[in-house]
């Protein structure tokens, strides 16, 4: 897992790479982010908590005086590096605050955006570092029977991960049956550009737009599942209700902290009353940890 970690550093400043290269392996294998703010200490999130690192390449959960610090340098250089010296061929992306990086990695871009929507400076960086866990799904892959999923939790909750490992376990007959699965990766974090194992029964289809994939997934893969990470809106939540009345059941994700917040979010609650969705796994704040699973009538139930 450590070989993830490392996989990114070639992105990274090199005072800023030397520093992480000290840290421990298990500290390594078990980074969900590096970020990196101007001015700042260098920050990580280890098992979705923030620790800050020392030059030596230890780690603390409090602001110490042998911090590394990030300097606007480093900063700079790094963004250059991840753009691969040329921004504007990510302008798209940045306008929307992110960066798509190699075999699935992300990174999000914070600064100042002038008044046409571009990153005239940035003065923070946060790289999501791709993980691939087998197992993690393991209690509703086993149990599937082909209806649709919603698999919900906070920001760095590992809905990703646990989507990528759903989706192998069903290609592959973990529940007794090889499901065809049509992947809808807009970002390239789910199959990580091949990377990734998503089973022998998944095809993966790297699109922008999710609506379209959806549509196009329809249309010419004749697939029983179609899984895409995190619906965002009703464009895409009328392509779910199609892929719905063709017979075919979505599993998806959403940024969510708590079983009330599927009700309040116009996107979650329509996806829940337009019947596609009938089961919610919801995530505890850290991957690894206890995992709800609840039924649609369950989750009005619980907010009445």
């Amino acid at each position: 897992m450590s070989k993830r970690f490392e996989n990114i550093l070639w992105g990274i400043d090199g005072e800023i790479r030397e520093t992480l290269n000290k840290l421990p392996t298990v500290t390594k294998q078990n980074t969900q982010e590096i970020r990196l703010r101007r001015g700042l200490p260098l920050a990580l999130t280890v098992y979705g908590e923030t620790v800050f690192v020392k030059k030596d390449g230890q780690t603390s959960l409090y602001p110490q005086n042998d911090l590394q610090f990030v300097s606007k340098e480093n900063v700079e250089n790094s963004f250059r590096k991840l753009c691969k010296n040329s921004a504007f061929a990510h302008e798209e992306e940045l306008k929307n605050g992110y960066l798509k990086l190699d075999n699935g990695y992300r990174a999000g871009i914070f600064g100042t955006v002038n008044s046409k929507g571009n990153m005239e400076e940035v003065t923070c960086i946060n790289i999501r570092i791709a993980r691939e866990i087998k197992g993690v799904a393991n209690k509703i892959a086993h149990s599937f029977r082909g209806e649709g999923w919603l698999i919900a939790g906070p920001p760095a909750s590992g809905k990703t991960t646990f989507l990528r490992d759903f989706i192998r376990q069903i290609s592959n007959g973990t529940g007794g049956k090889n499901y065809r699965v049509a992947v809808i990766d807009s970002r390239g974090e789910i199959g990580g550009s091949g990377e990734n194992d998503l089973g022998l029964s998944t095809d993966v289809l790297n699109i922008k737009d999710k609506a379209l994939g959806v549509e196009i997934a329809l249309r010419t893969m004749f697939p029983e599942v179609i899984a895409f990470d995190e619906i965002g809106n009703l464009e895409e939540l009328n392509q779910v209700k199609q892929s719905l009345n063709a017979g075919v059941s979505v599993i998806t994700t959403a940024h969510i902290g708590s079983v009330s917040e599927l009700l309040q979010r116009d996107v979650t609650r329509e996806l829940l009353k337009s019947g596609a969705i009938s089961r919610v796994a919801l995530l505890s704040k850290a991957l690894g940890g206890e995992i709800r699973v609840l039924t649609d009538r369950e989750i009005s139930d619980d907010c009445i």
